[in-house]
């Protein structure tokens, strides 16, 4: 039986070192076209690498981001966590220091006549030397946690950032569509008079005034829905400030200035930028260090425990001291070692298969956003010539109306139609602004 434990613990120990002691090291294959075709092979810089004051340059909005920034209790919380997670890698750190204690004593004894006391001032010790790297393990685990954490800062900045920059811009938008939509009022007023005028003259008949009034009265309930989003917007950007609702200074729409190139870069930059790449990446490493922790449970406990102090009566103190050195080798656990190990490598296999879809997933979200920056491009053109024909076509409509050669139903129409164009005109610079916004967020943007 002895000679069969001291095999079983020579072959403990020659098991291979490197599932004990070895650092985790990325094992991610990083594929060139995770990105698809939007990516230039040849260009190694990103947009994702420019601070985003380079990228937003309104100075309106920088304020707005840095006051985010400053007192979002998301990121507030987040950095408490941190904070935790460094006193985890301290304790971690403090597993290779023995425990001491004090714990004084006094024993009062009666017997017949006689009594005695019995006095101990020991200072005890335990040390527990994870020679099999326990400690090590443990270490690795506790900093692969706040690296993780660090990383979900940078996750949550990114993401309040963006919705920042998303609501500003918003205001921006609807800002335009207000005014055009007011100085549209205007025209219709104009038109709606002139056909009360014609009707007046015998020229039109009743219906021609009330189509004219129903076209008015429907922009006018558009009016009164813009400047409802407006305050609604205003008051979600300002949750995001921590602050009550107010109304927002903001640039005009016509002052936005847009990068002058977007840059991709290569696909590896995602594993350099994008917080929820290496937050994923940081769950294998997480999971790795569990594997081997798992492994190193196998593995023999060996503690040293002592004591040192003075024990005796009040009268005659000695000095005592006691040292004890233990080996506590598990060999029989019900098979709860082997299931604890199992469960471990299905961790590190979830862990790595989830970093894998995440890897695709952020190259996802970079090929569908620059395809939308450039389709919302090459819309801009057409819809600009449109709107350019649309305003023709409702002066000389006008003009022909005044003139009495056309109906008002052609100038109802062409006013509609340029109305309806303008704003889609807006709202398309407005999906080229947000498309920036995804495209520099899907690149690990605003965490600088």
């Amino acid at each position: 039986m002895k000679r069969y434990i001291v095999l079983m613990f020579a072959g403990l120990l020659l098991l291979p070192g490197c599932n004990l002691y070895k650092k985790y090291e990325s094992e991610a294959a990083v594929r060139e076209n995770v990105m698809g075709d939007v990516v230039d092979l040849q260009d190694t810089l990103s947009i994702g690498d420019l601070s985003w004051r380079d990228v937003f340059k309104d100075p309106m909005l920088q304020r707005l981001i840095d006051t985010a920034l400053d007192r979002n209790t998301d990121v507030l919380t987040t950095q408490l966590s941190i904070e935790q997670a460094q006193n985890e890698v301290m304790a971690a750190k403090w597993g290779y220091a023995p425990t001491l204690s004090f714990s004084p004593s006094v024993t009062y004894n009666y017997q017949g006549n006689a009594h005695s006391y019995n006095v101990q001032l020991p200072v005890k010790a335990s040390w527990q030397l994870g020679i099999f790297g326990q400690t090590r393990s443990k270490i690795r685990s506790a900093k692969a946690r706040l690296a993780y954490d660090e990383d979900y800062l940078q996750a949550v900045q990114v993401d309040l950032a963006a919705n920042v920059a998303s609501y500003y811009y918003t205001l921006v938008m609807l800002d335009r569509q207000l005014k055009i939509a007011e100085e549209t009022e205007k025209l219709y007023v104009e038109s709606y008079n002139t056909t009360q005028a014609l009707y007046q003259a015998g020229i039109y008949n009743s219906p021609a005034v009330y189509e004219m009034q129903a076209s008015l009265e429907s922009l006018r309930a558009t009016i009164v829905d813009l400047r409802n989003s407006i305050a609604t917007t205003e008051a979600s950007l300002c949750l995001l400030l921590v602050e009550p609702p107010h109304h927002v200074e903001r640039s005009t729409f016509e002052q936005y200035e847009a990068p002058q190139q977007i840059h991709i870069g290569l696909p590896v930059r995602l594993l350099d930028a994008r917080p929820d790449v290496r937050m994923a990446e940081r769950n294998v490493e997480i999971a790795y260090y569990g594997t081997q922790q798992a492994i190193q449970s196998f593995y023999p406990t060996i503690s040293i425990d002592g004591l040192i102090g003075y024990a005796g009566s009040f009268n005659a103190l000695g000095l005592i001291a006691e040292a004890v050195g233990s080996l506590a080798q598990p060999i029989f656990q019900a098979g709860k070692l082997t299931a604890q190990l199992r469960n471990a490598k299905a961790e590190q296999e979830k862990a790595r298969l989830d970093f894998a879809y995440t890897l695709y997933n952020a190259g996802s979200e970079v090929y569908k956003y620059k395809k939308a920056c450039e389709a919302a491009e090459e819309k801009a053109t057409h819809i600009d010539i449109q709107v350019d024909a649309l305003q023709e076509a409702y002066t000389a409509t006008t003009e022909l109306m005044n003139h009495g050669s056309t109906t008002y139903l052609e100038v109802l129409t062409a006013q509609e139609s340029l109305l309806s164009a303008q704003l889609t005109q807006v709202e398309n610079r407005y999906e080229m602004i947000q498309g920036l916004i995804n495209l520099y967020t899907a690149l690990g943007g605003f965490g600088k």
